[in-house]
């Protein structure tokens, strides 16, 4: 736990039970306000923002779920734990839906009300750090990537749909979020939506939209379906109340071409067009990523903190990293985890890419008997559909019809099994 106390508002109307959580919580060094009904509550909570609220359900003037509800309406990040000693199911599933992070039943145990303090403390400042990795402004000194930024800052507030184009784990997603914090729509959800969970009604897209940012992660893998809807909302000016962003690791023109996408959705949607470069085009930021994911993953996960020798980060600057950032990211996660040194040397990071690489490489050329049914059948399915691209120059929608595959069931097939059909 910090060494900076966190503060705690009891909201509870009755005297011997509000002060009895007051005394407990100070015990265990926390700080405590407490209200004695909705109205001092509300003058707490304007006053200093608390770090969790332990609120009663029952209180003769403002009962607590609508005090719940105004408080997360006010601060979405702010912690609720719900309490009550006449509570329903229902009345517990409504305070979970509306944002509450625990409901405690009344008597309150010490052990009771402890844990329940502390898990919703740590849930608090875990929500806390994935917020800040998620809208930090994306990490590199190189001038693709501060031309990157300067392009976001420019085109974040415009109305029109920005696409942004990359390889797998080059940092879309990181951007999406960056965009997202500068634009109109900074105050809403960023809602994202992937081709499986692509809702095919358009009453709930505009309801999700409204007032918010849609994201949809791999645009080229919508369905016939997803990509008519799509259109349709666009040419009649049903989205223009959101902020749309698209992504996409595929040749969209190439899709066109195949008959694989719509042309007059990609003419929608690439008026203004973001190109994430793939790391191996930007390796100087690699140490500046490095001490990056180092901090996020001993804030966030609780990892061991450990320094990365220079040796280590030039090392680390001279591989290929086809997976790019997200590679990268998870090769440090892997040796902070892993490693029983307080330094990273050369060493440790040779037999990370070692092993990185021998696991990437496994079943290019040959199926291992030696491996379990479901292993197997991933390196069957791999040198499979290698090869029937590789009969149709990369044709998806040709190799689809080889394959007696849907079109998008291959494309969802070729992400999972890791093949970039732009290599073929």
């Amino acid at each position: 736990m910090s060494t900076d106390k966190p503060l705690i508002l009891v909201v509870d109307d009755e005297p011997d039970i509000r002060e009895l959580i007051k005394d407990i919580l100070e015990d265990e060094n926390y700080l405590v306000s407490v209200a004695a009904d909705g109205q001092e509550a509300q003058a707490e909570f304007n006053k200093q923002l608390p770090d969790l609220i332990l609120l009663d359900i029952w209180m003769p003037d403002i009962d607590g779920i609508t005090l719940l509800k105004e408080f997360k309406q006010q601060n979405k990040a702010v912690s609720i734990v719900m309490m009550s000693g006449h509570g329903t199911i229902e009345t517990a599933v409504e305070a979970t839906r509306l944002g509450a992070s625990d409901f405690i039943e009344k008597p309150l145990s010490t052990a009771k009300l402890l844990r329940g303090v502390e898990m919703a403390l740590e849930n608090r400042a875990k929500q806390v750090a994935i917020q800040r990795e998620l809208s930090q402004v994306p990490v590199g000194k190189s001038s693709q990537m501060k031309l990157l930024r300067d392009q976001v800052e420019r085109i974040a507030r415009h109305d029109m749909p920005i696409l942004l184009v990359g390889e797998g784990g080059a940092g879309k997603h990181c951007f999406a979020h960056y965009l997202h914090s500068l634009g109109n729509y900074a105050d809403g959800k960023f809602i994202e939506l992937s081709p499986e969970s692509f809702p095919l009604d358009s009453h709930k897209i505009k309801s999700l939209a409204a007032n918010n940012c849609i994201y949809i992660n791999d645009l080229a893998l919508l369905n016939d379906d997803a990509q008519a809807l799509l259109l349709h909302l666009l040419e009649s000016k049903q989205l223009d109340n959101c902020q749309l962003i698209c992504a996409t690791q595929f040749a969209l023109q190439k899709a066109v071409d195949n008959n694989d996408f719509l042309e007059g959705l990609l003419y929608q949607i690439n008026s203004i067009t973001l190109a994430i470069p793939a790391l191996k085009d930007h390796i100087e930021d690699i140490p500046e990523l490095v001490h990056n994911f180092v901090d996020l993953q001993t804030t966030q996960a609780g990892l061991p903190y450990r320094r990365f020798t220079v040796a280590a980060q030039n090392r680390l600057r001279n591989h290929d990293w086809p997976g790019n950032v997200l590679e990268l990211k998870n090769v440090i996660q892997r040796l902070l985890l892993l490693s029983d040194s307080d330094d990273i040397d050369v060493v440790d990071i040779e037999q990370a890419l070692h092993s990185e690489a021998e696991a990437a490489a496994e079943g290019d050329d040959a199926i291992n008997f030696d491996l379990p049914l479901r292993e197997a059948r991933e390196q069957f399915e791999r040198i499979y559909l290698l090869q029937k691209l590789q009969e149709t120059d990369g044709n998806v929608g040709k190799a689809a019809k080889l394959a007696g595959m849907e079109r998008t069931h291959l494309y969802r097939k070729l992400r999972s099994l890791g093949i970039d059909t732009k290599q073929i």
